[in-house]
């Protein structure tokens, strides 16, 4: 604390440093102690009981393996993506709880790695899990499946933000697959081996109208048969009233096969 001598008596000042460096400390220990936001990937990491087997997997559990070379397996039978996509979201459908396993070499990339996460996701997983790594990496395959799948369209499991049930979703797309196969009819016109997947994304009204149909994240390039998916989602599906100031969105895996 300082004093000033003046005429008009003693004027003090007080010294702010000792609570500077105070308020500095404090402010150091509050950022050291903040915890860092990163990004995270939610994964279930499987029990002791649960993919550890060299053995054949259980049936009632999925498990996609990744090879060194970059081959996959469905439950040890060697695939290619579209026919591991497909045979996924089949099998998945009936299964409760929706889990899959994710089997990876050591020597595959983390990108390998999320893509076949993101697969099961998109055919309809609830929770994906990582199996342990193994040294010598999956177990080998015993068989392999068929190098196509039925012809025609096939629908996955939509995954829903809001108040539409599973089966309200499946119920209403059901009876619009002939004319979505009339769609891909004519794009195997004009391409007779295109074999692709899609997502049928609908935004949802209160009173069960659309406000928007569009086909999203394709893997091929044919904007006749967005077009004309988007056209038959527009004009013929509809859903009952979901509730007054309420909306939802529905996504549909599709999944096209030239047989």
């Amino acid at each position: 604390m300082g004093a000033q001598l003046g005429t008009k008596g003693v004027m003090a000042e007080m010294n702010l440093t000792p609570l500077i460096d105070i308020v500095l400390v404090v402010l150091i220990i509050m950022m050291v102690n903040i915890p860092i936001q990163i990004e995270e990937m939610g994964v279930k990491l499987p029990s002791s009981q649960q993919v550890e087997s060299k053995n054949d997997v259980p049936p009632d559990q999925l498990v996609i393996a990744i090879y060194k070379d970059g081959t996959l397996a469905l439950n040890r039978r060697l695939t290619t993506e579209d026919v591991l996509f497909y045979e996924t979201t089949r099998r998945l459908r009936p299964m409760e709880p929706k889990n899959v396993f994710i089997d990876a070499d050591p020597s595959v990339t983390y990108g390998q790695v999320v893509d076949m996460m993101d697969l099961a996701r998109q055919a309809g997983a609830s929770r994906v899990g990582l199996a342990r790594l193994k040294p010598d990496g999956p177990a080998v395959p015993t068989s392999v499946a068929p190098g196509s799948m039925p012809r025609g369209v096939d629908v996955g499991l939509a995954s829903i933000v809001g108040p539409v049930s599973q089966k309200d979703a499946d119920d209403k797309l059901k009876p619009l697959v002939p004319m979505l196969m009339g769609c891909y009819q004519q794009a195997l016109a004009r391409q007779n081996d295109l074999s692709c997947r899609s997502f049928l994304q609908v935004d949802i009204a209160p009173n069960g109208s659309l406000m928007n149909a569009d086909v999203v994240n394709p893997n091929y390039k044919d904007a006749q048969l967005d077009e004309c998916v988007k056209g038959v989602a527009t004009q013929k599906l509809h859903f009952d009233s979901i509730g007054e100031q309420k909306t939802a969105v529905v996504r549909y895996p599709l999944l096209f096969s030239p047989g």
